[in-house]
């Protein structure tokens, strides 16, 4: 009987999380769908699951429950790029891999590596030990059954290999329903009849679990027949989008060179539409006469097939650099991903915001200042106002929630990354108020409003007011007690 590997990476999600924030190991940690207050938890660790929350449950409850958990959202994008990443390196241990609907479980051929590898331990040992190296918990199980084989991978570690179909029917059997992300109303349709594992789920007649649990029950127990087994669907071997170009003679014009890389690019997404993909990011290689080589990274906010949008944005990246020489040859290098196309709005249904209009306006900014230029401020716990969030980037805009209640005008206060300290005054008491610029009187105060803390630091003791002047303005002033001055901190829109 022909043998199937599987290779599992379980709860992919969580693990490029910790990854990405290596200081989170150790203390408690969710992966959740959304960053609001209603968004649910899809992954947890260990210590979150010993603090009684749960797969589903709203982040709100969550921090209720365990004030100190760490939370976090995981994109498609961020897990697809590393799926895609995984079956690269898989590709060098068989040539047919295949990704399947089960979060980080991956399918291998192992046939006609036995001889190379000393038998299938060695070569699934090999895996096992290059994805360890690599920081990435996995299991590899060489069975004989697709899903039998996911079934082992999910309840056993490191490397399983079972001595005949029956020791692999046995095995899987034991696995928890659990582990298969199956709906929860299903899930607890099913404990409640006593079906709690595997082999207690395929002892029911199949003929009855469509019309009594749903299709996703049917189908989970379809995938197990011994005879419905697929073939592996081995993923292509990724080459590189990729086109380039002399230019004869050598030239430094930017009309002349944006309208020769128009061409170029009209081949390179010719080329990426035929592999059903769309371009995420671009790498823009200059060769130049007699100079470094100069290499610009253009990305749009979602990816795209869009021949214009990446002009413009090579457009907009190359009229703000000055090149020192002039280009010999043209490089474009394009990293893509599968293409989604999106379902066209009813009439009627289109939302208010066109939100493709908002990633041109951002892309437009990166390309003409940096990758950096868009950000977004994070709250994050502090006792200091100006320590209370931080500014990190963006690749998408997003809709605000929009609140069901009344609609009250709100003022906009503007902070200064670092107060401003104002002129001193004769006296040093708070009660004699701030000294402004000139022609500038302050009508009326409000506060005080007290911060204070740091004592484990320095010591902090700020007496918050708003200030309003004779013009109008709405300011934003502490007076710093132990340092007996004023500042300004902000303004008020």
């Amino acid at each position: 009987m022909k043998r199937v590997c599987c290779v599992l990476l379980p709860m992919l999600p969580l693990q490029i999380l910790l990854r990405k924030k290596p200081h989170w190991n150790g203390v408690p940690v969710a992966v959740v769908d959304d960053d609001g207050p209603n968004g649910r938890i899809t992954h947890l660790n260990a210590l979150a699951r010993k603090s009684r929350l749960r797969i589903g449950m709203r982040q709100t409850v969550a921090r209720d429950l365990l004030p100190n958990l760490h939370t976090a959202v995981v994109s498609p994008e961020e897990a697809s790029e590393v799926s895609r990443e995984l079956i690269t390196s898989l590709q060098t241990f068989s040539p047919r891999v295949e990704a399947i609907d089960h979060a980080g479980a991956f399918h291998i051929d192992p046939e006609g590596l036995r001889r190379l590898y000393g038998g299938y331990r060695n070569w699934a040992t090999s895996i096992h030990r290059y994805l360890r190296a690599r920081h990435w918990r996995n299991s590899v199980t060489v069975g004989f059954h697709r899903h039998r084989a996911l079934a082992v991978a999910m309840t056993h570690s490191g490397v399983t290999i079972p001595e005949g179909a029956d020791e692999e029917r046995e095995q899987s059997n034991k696995t928890p329903l659990g582990e298969f992300d199956l709906p929860g109303e299903l899930y607890e349709s099913l404990g409640a009849l006593g079906i709690e594992t595997l082999g207690d789920f395929l002892v029911l007649p199949a003929g009855e679990l469509h019309s009594r649990f749903g299709a996703k029950a049917s189908a989970l127990h379809d995938s197990f027949a011994e005879d419905m087994q697929l073939p592996i669907q081995p993923h292509a071997f990724d080459e590189p989008a990729r086109i380039s170009f002399q230019v004869d003679p050598p030239d430094k014009d930017q009309n002349r060179l944006l309208f020769a890389i128009k061409g170029a690019l009209h081949s390179l997404l010719h080329q990426v539409r035929a592999r059903g993909e769309a371009i995420q990011s671009l790498q823009l290689s200059l060769h130049l006469e007699r100079a470094p080589l100069h290499q610009e990274h253009i990305e749009p906010a979602s990816p795209t097939l869009d021949l214009m949008l990446v002009l413009e944005l090579i457009r907009l990246r190359l009229g703000e650099v000055s090149l020192q020489g002039a280009v010999e040859e043209v490089d474009l290098l394009a990293n893509t991903v599968r293409a989604r196309p999106e379902q066209a709005a009813l009439p009627g249904h289109q939302p208010r915001r066109d939100m493709s209009a908002a990633h041109r306006a951002l892309d437009r900014i990166r390309a003409a200042y940096g990758e950096h230029s868009v950000t977004r401020a994070r709250i994050r716990e502090a006792h200091l106002p100006e320590a209370s969030f931080r500014w990190e980037p963006i690749q998408h805009a997003r809709l605000g929630e929009q609140s069901t209640s009344t609609c009250v005008s709100s003022m906009v206060r503007r902070v200064y990354a670092r107060p401003k300290a104002l002129p001193p005054r004769k006296s040093r008491e708070p009660e004699a108020g701030p000294a402004l610029a000139k022609n500038h009187i302050i009508e009326h105060m409000y506060g005080p409003y007290r911060v204070s803390g740091g004592w484990w630091k320095r010591l902090v003791e700020r007496d918050y007011y708003y200030a309003e002047t004779d013009h109008g303005d709405l300011l934003w002033l502490f007076y710093d007690r132990p340092r007996k001055r004023w500042f300004l901190h902000g303004v008020l829109d």
